[in-house]
C-alpha cells in the first residue's frame, strides 16, 4: 500500500507562528524547529541589560530591572521564549527571583526608558536603534508599571555567599520555549524579594511576535 503525499517546497508558517511540514527541494518531507522557523521569518527579539543595576525589595510597579510590554492595540501576541538574570554583587539577604506579570489589559500604559539594545535575532535585517527592529513589544529598563505585578514563575534564589569563592556562575532562568502568551495590554518583570546588590543585576528576555491569539 501506498500514500501519495502533496507538499509545497520551503518553510510554510501556520497562522499563529508554528512551523508546519514542507517539502525540501530533493522531495523529502520535513518540519524545522519552531524557534528556528520563528527567527528565520523575524518573528524572534532579545534584549539584555548592558550594566547591572540594584532591584527593587519585593514586587514593585517602580524600576523593575527590564520589562517588556505589549502596548495595548499593538495586534501581536508575544510568546516568551526565555527568561533569566545574573547577580554580580553578593546579596544582602537572600532573594528569590520571580517573573512577574501585570495582566490587567485595560490599565494604564506601561512608562519608562526604552531600551536601545534590542535586536531582531535575524541579525542585521533591520536597523540599529530602538524602534527600527520591527518589534511591537517594548522593552523598558527602567519602566512604572500601572500596578504592582504577581509574581508567577520562581527563576532563581541569591544568597549571601561570597560569589567569589567560584570561578563561574551560570544565568538563573527558565526556558519557557513560546508557553507564556503575552497579550496587548500585559507586562512582565523579572523581580526580587529583596533588594540585589548595587550595579549588581542583569536580566534578558528572548520572545517572538506572532498573529493575535484570542
Amino acid at each position: 500500500m501506498s500514500v501519495e503525499m502533496l507538499g509545497q517546497v520551503g518553510m510554510q508558517s501556520g497562522l499563529t507562528g508554528k512551523a508546519v511540514p514542507s517539502m525540501s527541494p530533493y522531495g523529502s518531507l520535513h518540519t524545522k524547529d519552531e524557534f528556528a522557523a520563528a527567527v528565520e521569518a523575524g518573528r524572534c527579539f532579545a534584549v539584555c541589560n548592558q550594566v547591572g543595576v540594584a532591584s527593587q525589595a519585593g514586587l514593585s510597579l517602580t524600576t523593575p530591572v527590564l520589562t517588556l510590554a505589549n502596548p495595548a492595540g499593538s495586534g501581536v501576541t508575544g510568546r516568551l521564549w526565555y527568561a533569566g538574570y545574573v547577580n554580580e554583587v553578593v546579596n544582602g539577604a537572600a532573594a528569590t527571583a520571580w517573573l512577574a506579570v501585570g495582566t490587567n489589559t485595560i490599565a494604564a500604559a506601561v512608562t519608562g526608558t526604552l531600551t536601545t539594545t534590542h535586536r531582531n535575532l535575524k541579525l542585521g535585517s533591520a536597523g540599529i536603534v530602538a524602534g527600527a527592529q520591527g518589534n511591537r513589544i517594548v522593552p523598558f529598563l527602567a519602566a512604572t508599571l500601572p500596578g504592582v505585578p504577581v509574581g508567577l514563575f520562581i527563576l532563581g534564589v541569591g544568597l549571601t555567599g561570597a560569589i567569589t569563592t567560584v570561578p563561574n556562575l551560570d544565568p538563573s532562568g527558565r526556558l519557557f520555549n513560546g508557553s507564556v502568551l503575552i497579550q496587548p495590554g500585559d507586562n512582565i518583570s523579572i523581580q526580587f524579594s529583596t533588594a540585589t546588590g548595587a550595579l549588581s543585576t542583569s536580566c534578558e528576555y528572548i520572545w517572538e511576535e506572532c498573529n493575535l491569539v484570542v
